[in-house]
């Protein structure tokens, strides 16, 4: 199977930066949530693409504190599944 992986990312390359990018697009999600539900829009909410930037969010709050935190996966592993969780 091929996995999609961006290079020469410079927002990638520090955490911060991918913790701000999940908490827009974590605003994003809940705001349509939000709406389709007082406005009954009847809009398909992608529950899993919420779940997984939460995950993400969580393994990157840890590494901030501990970088030896989840080795088998690299930042930029990580960053590169969330700018396309973004566009999905």
């Amino acid at each position: 199977m091929i996995t999609v992986r961006l290079v020469d990312c410079v927002e990638c390359s520090s955490i911060t930066a991918l913790l701000e990018d999940i908490d827009c697009k974590l605003t994003e999600l809940a705001k349509d949530l939000y709406n389709n539900t007082i406005f009954a829009l009847n809009r398909p909410i992608q529950h899993t693409v919420f779940w997984d930037l939460l995950n993400y969010k969580r393994i990157l709050t840890y590494r901030i504190c501990n970088p030896d935190y989840a080795l088998p996966y690299t930042t930029e592993m990580i960053a590169s599944k969330i700018k396309i969780l973004k566009f999905k």
